[in-house]
C-alpha cells in the first residue's frame, strides 16, 4: 500500500512565522483478504482537523465506493497523532487533507 500523500495547503501571506502540522504516528489500514478486490486501486480523501495538542478528528471528504473500506479507513486514521502546526512558537489548530491510496499488491 502506498504512503498517504499530503495535499498542498494554502499559506497566508501574514508576516507571522507559521509551520504546518505533521503526522508523527500514521499507520495505514491493513486490508483483510475479503476486501482486497474492492480495495484494488481505491483511494479516499480525508480531512484532519488537528487540535493544538496534536490529537485530531478525521472526516472522509471523498470516500471509496465500498462502505466496509470506508469504515476501516476511518477506524485506522482515528489513531493518527500529529505534531501540531506552530505559529509564533505556539501550537495552533489546523486542517490537513490527505489522499489515502489503497494499492493492494
Amino acid at each position: 500500500m502506498a504512503a498517504p500523500a499530503p495535499l498542498p495547503q494554502a499559506h497566508s501571506s501574514s508576516q507571522s512565522a507559521r509551520t504546518g502540522a505533521r503526522a508523527i504516528y500514521s499507520p495505514l489500514p491493513q486490508i483483510p483478504d475479503e476486501l482486497r478486490d474492492q480495495a484494488s486501486q481505491s483511494q479516499a480523501l480525508v480531512r484532519f482537523d488537528i487540535r493544538a495538542d496534536g490529537t485530531a478528528s478525521v472526516t472522509l471528504v471523498q470516500p471509496t465506493p465500498e462502505p466496509a473500506l470506508n469504515r476501516l479507513i476511518l477506524q485506522t486514521l482515528r489513531s493518527w497523532r500529529f505534531f501540531p502546526a506552530m505559529q509564533d512558537g505556539k501550537p495552533v489548530a489546523s486542517i490537513q487533507e490527505v489522499r489515502i491510496r489503497l494499492d493492494v499488491n
